[in-house]
């Protein structure tokens, strides 16, 4: 079976796929007539600059151009197409770097082109030749004839000399987004009559790491198979990379707090021969992707594009049950694993550990919370049943706690304060302590806090009590997002139960920020100021 990228190579400027505003630039420059003396194409391999320098070449000696595009038919075009053009001289500098191979090339720079308009030189791999070569090609670079044109390709710009690049228009190709490759392999597969399931696409696309040509290359591997049709499972098994379902199938074990299913599970991927070094890298990624939509879908829009309907429906349901909190710190963990595996042998074991270590602090924080919601229902009902039946139109109507926090808190100004209210508040009654007794012992709830959530070391190392009135306590905090992490619903229970555990009490929790002037007024900062100078902005 021949290489797809060469049999599907673009033949014109239409049909590139992605690089839209470079394409756009260089056609807008051959329309006009205004073609440069030498241009320069940066980017990773694959994405198309030896492609771009040709077309270019195409376009500058047709002699029946439409607009932009080169014909293909005249002698020209041919001539080019079947690598026979005596105007086309194409120079793999990975090769020949010796200065002498760059003299023989430049012999040939003032002889005029044989048919076409220009002469044009293709400089593959620029930045491996030596100094004594690219010294030898500035001079010409710099006084060039009319009808030289040269085009230098490169993935390495920083070693191209700055004396070439400032002669040079320079061009800067990307990787080309996952949904742009599965397009174009799509479009391939039609035309080889290649049936191949969606995911199979995604998975080669996703391995070629942002490569047109690679792409290809892996497409043209898979196509071997002779599968009738290709699924992602076939193509894992090709290419060594992790099927998207069972990427999934961790992930949804983690998100549901199976410590014993989800060791069983990588287990049984070893067990099956499954490359544990490709997996977690693979499953960092699809952690990326879960991080991004537990944030909102529109976050993670252009990854999720890519997926199937199925695949998607089942990463945005795994995102949403998962805090962003949670899936941070499990990316924590993969992150070491996927460095200690690197000298470990077993590579099994750092999965697990990272698994265990995901798990053990989810199942504390998600224990804490059931603990905190038992609580509440008990006391709910123990408030029912010892509430007092009075008209609701009568002078002595008692106002349900749920509307009176609602009133409360309608009074706070929402700009500046949030407020939190512990499970079973409603109907506690406020213990007997007062602003010092919770500075006395702000540490012990701030350790208590830390243990049973370690995410919020940081929103809490700025934080401070600032005035309890009954039992409510406001807390003040320098910045405003320290703020929306701890009036987190979850975040806030916690906070909650500290208080509870270290004052043995139910509290309610306001949290502010602090004012410019009060930020001024803390001990820490006027030292700061005193010795330093300047002031709070």
């Amino acid at each position: 079976m021949p290489a797809f990228y060469r049999t599907y190579r673009p033949s014109s400027f239409s049909d590139m796929v992605g690089q839209e505003h470079i394409v756009r630039t260089l056609e807008n420059s051959i329309k006009a007539d205004t073609i440069s003396h030498a241009y320069l194409f940066t980017g990773p391999r694959g994405t198309g600059k030896t492609t771009l320098a040709r077309l270019l070449a195409k376009a500058a000696n047709c002699t029946d151009r439409k607009g932009a595009e080169p014909c293909g038919k005249c002698e020209n075009c041919i001539l080019m197409a079947e690598g026979r053009s005596l105007d086309l001289i194409e120079f793999d500098a990975a090769t020949h770097t010796q200065v002498d191979k760059m003299r023989e090339i430049l012999e040939t720079v003032p002889t005029p082109p044989a048919s076409g308009r220009y002469k044009i030189y293709i400089i593959d791999e620029a930045h491996m030749l030596t100094t004594g070569a690219w010294n030898a090609f500035l001079k010409t670079l710099e006084e060039p004839p009319a009808h030289a044109v040269f085009i230098l390709a490169t993935t390495a710009l920083h070693k191209v000399p700055e004396t070439i690049v400032s002669r040079c228009q320079r061009f800067d190709l990307t990787r080309f987004p996952v949904k742009d490759l599965v397009e174009k392999l799509s479009r391939i597969a039609k035309k080889e009559n290649l049936k191949i399931d969606d995911d199979a696409l995604r998975m080669i696309a996703l391995a070629a790491e942002g490569g047109m040509r690679d792409a290809e290359s892996l497409l043209s591997q898979v196509a071997t198979l002779q599968e009738n049709p290709i699924t992602e499972e076939d193509a894992s098994l090709i290419l060594g990379i992790t099927s998207q379902a069972k990427l999934a199938g961790l992930a949804r074990l983690l998100s549901s707090d199976d410590l014993p299913g989800a060791l069983a599970y990588v287990r049984d991927l070893s067990e099956k021969g499954e490359n544990l070094n490709a997996f977690v890298p693979s499953f960092l990624r699809y952690l990326r992707v879960l991080l991004l939509a537990s944030i909102g879908p529109k976050t993670a829009e252009t990854d999720l594009e890519s997926l199937t309907k199925e695949r998607r429906q089942e990463l945005l349901a795994i995102a949403a049950s998962l805090p962003t909190a949670k899936i941070v710190e499990i990316i924590g963990y993969f992150r070491t694993a996927e460095t200690e595996m690197r000298n470990s042998s077993l590579p099994e074991l750092p999965i697990e550990i990272a698994i265990v270590k995901s798990l053990a602090d989810f199942s504390r924080q998600k224990e804490s919370v059931r603990e905190l919601k038992r609580e509440e229902e008990e006391e709910e009902e123990e408030a029912i049943d010892t509430r007092p039946t009075v008209p609701y139109d009568s002078p002595k109507a008692i106002v349900r706690p749920e509307v009176a926090a609602i009133s409360e808190i309608s009074d706070t100004n929402v700009d500046n304060a949030v407020e939190t209210t512990s499970p079973g508040d409603s109907v506690s009654v406020a213990g007997s302590f007062s602003l010092v007794d919770v500075q006395d012992r702000w540490k012990e709830i701030l350790r208590e806090a830390t243990r049973v959530n370690a995410s919020l070391t940081l929103a809490l190392s700025n934080a401070r009590p600032k005035e309890v009135v009954g039992n409510k306590i406001t807390i003040a905090v320098r910045f405003p997002f320290h703020k929306d992490r701890l009036a987190d619903h979850a975040n806030a229970l916690t906070l909650a139960q500290a208080f509870d555990t270290i004052l043995s009490t139910k509290v309610k929790i306001a949290i502010v920020v602090e004012t410019k002037e009060e930020q001024a007024g803390n001990p820490l900062v006027s030292h700061a100021l005193s010795m330093l100078g300047g002031e709070v902005v």
